[in-house]
Order: C-alpha cells, then sequence, then structure tokens
C-alpha cells in the first residue's frame, strides 16, 4: 500500500470548500471536511481503481466524492492528491 500525501494546494481547495459550506452550515462543513480528507487517504487502498482525468493533465486520475472530485497521480513512492474541484466546473490542467 502506497502512503497518500496531500498537496499544498489540496489543503488549500479542501479548507476553501469547508469555508463555502460553513457559511451556511458550519456542522456540515466540518463532517464534508472530514469526508474528503478520509477519502483522501482511502487512495492507497485502490488508487488505479478510479479512472484517467486527461482533461486535468497527464497521469491525473479522479475519485468523485459529489460534487466535487478528487484529483491524484499515482507515483513511484506514493499517492500525490493534486486538488479537489467541484464536479461542474470547467476542468483546469495540473502540470
Amino acid at each position: 500500500m502506497k502512503p497518500v500525501r496531500l498537496s499544498a494546494s489540496a489543503v488549500k481547495d479542501i479548507s476553501a470548500i469547508g469555508n463555502d459550506i460553513a457559511a451556511d452550515k458550519p456542522k456540515a462543513a466540518a463532517g464534508f471536511v472530514d469526508h474528503l480528507i478520509q477519502r483522501c487517504h482511502s487512495l492507497a487502498n485502490a488508487p488505479e481503481e478510479y479512472g484517467l482525468k486527461p482533461s486535468y493533465g497527464p497521469g491525473v486520475r479522479g475519485v468523485t466524492v459529489p460534487p466535487c472530485i478528487v484529483l491524484y497521480r499515482i507515483r513511484e513512492r506514493g499517492i500525490l492528491t493534486l486538488g479537489v474541484r467541484h464536479g461542474a466546473r470547467k476542468p483546469v490542467a495540473f502540470k
């Protein structure tokens, strides 16, 4: 099992999502943020299970956590989460 590392960008995205939700529903925000983080770490169990998302860049895979998508790359030493995006937004490629 490869370790999962959250990039600074992914942490920033998760925090922003939590803040957006907290504006209306503070309790729901904390629960959703916890769920996102748990989902990121669960990628270690089967990182290749989720499909490639070429519109986000080469080698980028994604797992849906409605309404978001967790984007990551499988690396030799582990799994790197690149970011978390709202699924309805236009994809922006990672380098």
